[in-house]
């Protein structure tokens, strides 16, 4: 059985190897690990600072690593389709960009 930690290093790994993709291409690429293990890990891993976790469109979401020496945002911002929610989301990643 894959262990929880094993996932982990694998979609690390994974991200380093292609760089950014969306969580449905990760989990397609994983092959020794479900869906839902992908999902589990990539929460855990996102909400330590390990990795970032990106929304796009509805119910899809790009997973990257953050840059070296860059803080990783520890929560998905939701977006609306409002131009208050895009606005929103844009002053958070121009902010977490100057950091």
């Amino acid at each position: 059985m894959t262990t929880l930690d094993d996932i982990e290093g694998l979609i690390t790994r994974e991200l380093t190897r292609r760089g950014a993709c969306t969580l449905e291409a990760l989990a397609q690429q994983l092959h020794t690990c479900t869906w839902n293990q992908v999902f589990m890990a990539v929460d855990i891993l996102s909400r330590k600072g390990t990795l970032i976790l990106r929304p796009l469109a509805r119910f899809q979401y790009m997973v990257s690593l953050p840059r070296p020496g860059a803080n990783a945002l520890h929560h998905v911002v939701p977006i609306t389709n409002t131009s208050v929610g895009i606005a929103a989301m844009d002053q958070v990643m121009n902010k977490e960009a100057h950091r």
